[in-house]
């Protein structure tokens, strides 16, 4: 079976670029320590990407588009 782990942070950024910078650095460190010697895992990767609006998002609705 395969399957597909998400996680979803809401940052609130003063410093903009910069902070998304570092907290994307932290987020990189902080999911190579959960997959490092995990021999199910078979691929990851994270990225921060700016939102809009105050809504929250319902992961279960999530729809993810590979293309």
């Amino acid at each position: 079976m395969k399957a597909r782990g998400l996680i979803l942070i809401d940052y609130d950024l003063p410093g903009g670029y910069v902070d998304a910078a570092e907290e994307q650095k932290r987020l990189e460190e902080a999911m190579n320590d959960l997959v490092r010697g995990n021999n199910r895992v078979s691929y990851f990767q994270c990225d921060i990407k700016e939102r809009r609006g105050e809504g929250k998002p319902d992961l279960k609705k999530l729809k993810i588009r590979t293309s």
